[in-house]
């Protein structure tokens, strides 16, 4: 496993796609979650939250992929599934975290952080999202 790739928690069931930076593999990504999420019992409200918070995280990484390539890793474990979406980039810029993509991001997910880490040059530019469904919650 890469020295920068998101912690699994131990247990949890893991999917890691890695793919193409292009706006065409966004869809199957989010019905990868979705799926994930319905098999996991989250009421529909929840998976389609799922589904536009992966979206709005390929969203604000897509454009600064600097070798074409994206890593999508889901993990999930119980009433919890984990969303890594990651780009390298030339760049240490990203995106204001105020802007409305982000408050849209920070909405749909229980948890939500952005991080960027030197690498090899470039910088690997990572969303974890974290979604609990309302069963753990409450």
């Amino acid at each position: 496993m890469e020295d920068n790739a998101p912690l699994v928690p131990e247990g949890a069931q893991v999917i890691e796609v890695r793919t193409a930076a292009i706006p065409h593999v966004v869809p199957t990504l989010r019905t990868i979650v979705a799926d994930i999420a319905m098999r996991q019992d989250f009421d529909l409200d929840a998976v389609e939250d799922l589904r536009m918070a992966v979206d709005e995280a390929c969203s604000l990484l897509l454009p600064a992929s600097a070798d074409g390539r994206l890593t999508c890793t889901f993990s999930w474990s119980g009433p919890r599934i984990e969303v890594s979406v990651s780009v390298l980039s030339d760049t240490a810029e990203h995106e204001d975290d105020a802007g409305l993509s982000w408050q849209l991001l920070t909405a749909l997910a229980t948890t939500a952080e952005r991080t960027i880490t030197p690498e090899n040059g470039r910088y690997l530019s990572r969303v974890d999202l974290v979604r609990e469904s309302q069963a753990a919650t409450s």
